[in-house]
């Protein structure tokens, strides 16, 4: 039998643990690296749950996986990761929907790791703006601020890439002769 807080984290992974592992997949784009931070995140967690003191644990974990995300990416600079590509339901409209969303988080990944996490938080998550600047630990003109740069820079960068020669619609030799 498990002690009552070992039962409660217990509980709490097997309900919360896939939406930790697409939220820090969001910030990462590599889902190794996501399932690194999310195990850390856990292990950070574990300690905490024993004492009784978190209210919201969801809202705990979530700040968490982010500082543990902020954490891990200063140790490991590197180049930008390129997102994994997995495989589309059949059928056009799922596969169209999938390609929007790759080339969606293909763009995001391109924006720094903390606006990132701004539009994670605000549009993955669903948070508000108060919500958003209490789990990132800054105040709500840097929310809003961020997220109207961060959106903007989207725009920019969907803009480019649309109008890059590889995306422009080519010629067919079709009824020419």
């Amino acid at each position: 039998m498990l002690p009552r807080s070992d039962k409660r984290f217990e509980v709490f992974v097997e309900q919360h643990y896939g939406e930790l592992l697409r939220y820090a997949m969001v910030l990462t784009g590599n889902r190794d690296e996501a399932g690194d931070i999310v195990h850390d995140t856990l292990l950070k967690l574990v300690r905490h749950v024993g004492r009784g003191d978190i209210e919201h644990l969801g809202a705990y974990a979530r700040r968490t996986l982010f500082r543990v995300f902020l954490r891990h990416r200063d140790r490991t600079r590197r180049e930008p990761p390129v997102p994994e590509i997995g495989t589309p339901q059949p059928g056009a409209d799922a596969t169209e929907a999938w390609a929007g969303r790759s080339d969606m988080l293909t763009l995001l990944l391109r924006l720094p790791p903390r606006t990132r996490a701004v539009l994670a938080a605000r549009f993955y998550l669903d948070l508000g703006e108060a919500d958003t600047a209490r789990l990132l630990g800054c105040g709500t003109g840097t929310v809003k601020s961020t997220t109207s740069r961060g959106l903007q820079r989207l725009r920019e960068l969907w803009e480019a890439e649309s109008r890059s020669p590889e995306n422009l619609p080519r010629p067919t030799s079709k009824g020419r002769r």
